[in-house]
C-alpha cells in the first residue's frame, strides 16, 4: 500500500505518514515517497496479553492526589 498522507514535520525537518508512522529525513517530497514506499503502509499493533478464562486481574488502589492519612487518636 502507498504512503499517500505524508506531511512536513516542521520540527523534527522529516517527512511523516500519518497512516503508520513511518519517518524519512529526506528533503524532497519525491525522494521521501520513494523512501517509505519501499514499506508497508499499515497501522502498527501490539498484541495485549490475554487471560484465560477464569483468572482474576490484579487491581490497584489509587491515593488520592494531595490526601494525608489520618492519625489514630486512642
Amino acid at each position: 500500500m502507498k504512503h499517500a498522507k505524508l506531511i512536513w514535520n516542521l520540527n523534527t525537518r522529516e517527512w511523516f505518514c500519518k497512516t503508520c508512522g513511518r519517518t524519512s529525513d529526506l528533503v524532497s517530497a519525491d525522494d521521501a515517497q520513494v523512501q517509505l514506499d519501499q514499506y508497508e503502509c499499515q497501522v502498527p499493533y501490539v498484541e495485549a496479553p490475554e487471560l484465560a478464562p477464569g483468572e482474576e486481574t490484579v487491581r490497584l488502589i489509587k491515593k488520592p492526589f494531595g490526601m494525608v492519612p489520618k492519625k489514630k487518636t486512642e
